[in-house]
C-alpha cells in the first residue's frame, strides 16, 4: 500500500460529508466521473496534487505532518517476549520497603560475584 491510497477513505469521507456525488465531485473538480470511481474503489493512486485538488472541491483540505516512524530496538523487543510477567506481578505486590531490600540484597549479591571474579582472576 502507498502513502496515497492511505488518504482515498478520507477523499470518500469529505466527498459524502460535503453531501456530494462522484459526478458532482467530477464536475467541481474537473475531472470524469470514472477517474473518481477508480480511485475510490484503489484501481488508481491519485498524485498529491490530484488528491489535494479532489479534497478542496469538496470544501475540505488535504493537511499533512511530518511524523515519526516508530523505530522498534530487536532487544527490547525480545526483551518483551521474554519478559516473566508472573514475577513481575509478584514484585508489584511488595511493598515499597521489601522492593528496596530485594534490589540492596541483589547488589550485595553482584559486589561478592565481582569480587569473587577479581580473586580468581588475581590467582592465575
Amino acid at each position: 500500500m502507498n502513502a496515497i491510497s492511505g488518504w482515498i477513505p478520507l477523499l470518500q469521507e469529505a466527498r459524502m460529508r460535503a453531501g456530494l456525488t462522484q459526478r458532482e465531485l467530477a464536475r467541481r473538480a474537473g475531472t470524469a466521473q470514472s477517474v473518481i470511481a477508480r480511485i475510490e474503489r484503489g484501481q488508481t493512486s491519485p498524485t498529491l496534487e490530484t488528491l489535494a485538488r479532489l479534497m478542496a472541491a469538496t470544501g475540505f483540505n488535504l493537511d499533512m505532518e511530518l511524523v515519526r516512524r516508530p523505530t522498534t530496538d530487536p532487544l527490547i523487543e525480545a526483551f518483551k517476549r521474554d519478559i516473566d510477567r508472573s514475577l513481575l506481578r509478584r514484585n508489584l505486590e511488595k511493598t515499597v520497603d521489601e522492593r528496596v531490600r530485594s534490589l540492596q540484597a541483589l547488589a550485595r549479591l553482584a559486589d561478592e560475584a565481582h569480587r569473587a571474579g577479581r580473586a580468581a582472576r588475581n590467582e592465575r
